[in-house]
């Protein structure tokens, strides 16, 4: 049977046999920018984290078709034409807007993939289990982190504090992963978010609201960045925003 295909690498930015390790995901078809993560002043081992994002070619050949009509929906959404609401979007670009939300729900599917796969190369990061070990995630990078970290509770390998970003994962059921980690769960949102308030997702995302835990009550720390970020108007520069503050919330 052949070996499944290699789709994340951990690459160092900054390493060190002392202090925390930091390892840092950035969201869809993204990964950190080395710069403003040594910008952040971090102490420690700082890591940087390349995922596959998904491929077409990775959802077998039926969806090769496909491929085109995604094409056309993605920029649209990206330029801001489209971000008017799921419906809306549907209605305006008819099938190539469909096809650019199944496009993103298997880059969803991947991001969990990929979190699983994150959790056994994390394992093999020097000081991994003696040193405290942050997470650090943007947007579809926070689903990664959180598929890792659950594939990490299991080999008994818990994380300290945990930092999202204008993030793609769910609001719900964090009472089930309080335990995944012994530090502060940090959610840095903006409800004006217009990338986020047009993913095709059922669950409210914590990158728009804050997350309600009440077995993380002592831990959790919701931080509403709006007015902080570029103008909401500026849809990629709002998302994208919190690259620039990040550091003041991550332990150094």
């Amino acid at each position: 049977m052949p070996k499944p295909r290699v789709t994340v690498r951990i690459d160092a930015i900054d390493e060190s046999s002392r202090g925390p390790i930091h390892v840092v995901v950035a969201g869809y078809r993204a990964r950190p920018n080395a710069d403003l993560i040594r910008a952040a002043d971090l102490r420690g081992s700082t890591y940087r984290v390349r995922w596959a994002a998904g491929s077409w070619a990775e959802a077998g050949a039926s969806v090769g078709v496909m491929a085109r009509g995604a094409r056309v929906a993605l920029p649209a959404l990206h330029g801001g034409r489209a971000l008017v609401g799921v419906g809306s979007l549907a209605g305006g670009f008819g099938t190539a807007a469909v096809i650019g939300a199944a496009s993103f729900r298997h880059r969803y599917y991947c991001a969990r993939r990929d979190g699983i796969r994150l959790a056994d190369q994390i394992l093999n990061l020097p000081g991994v289990g003696k040193r405290p070990l942050h997470l650090i995630g943007h947007s579809l990078g926070t689903v990664v982190l959180r598929s890792a970290l659950e594939k990490l509770a299991e080999r008994d390998c818990r994380v300290d504090d945990l930092l999202l970003m204008g993030g793609m994962t769910s609001r719900l059921n964090w009472n089930l992963q309080a335990d995944a980690f012994r530090g502060r769960l940090i959610n840095l949102y903006s409800p004006r978010d217009r990338i986020l308030n047009v993913a095709p997702v059922i669950d409210r995302v914590v990158g728009t609201g804050a997350i309600v835990c009440e077995k993380l009550s002592d831990r959790l720390m919701n931080h509403d960045l709006c007015r902080e970020l570029p103008n909401q108007f500026n849809f990629l520069g709002h998302h994208s925003g919190y690259w620039n503050r990040f550091g003041q919330y991550a332990i150094g």
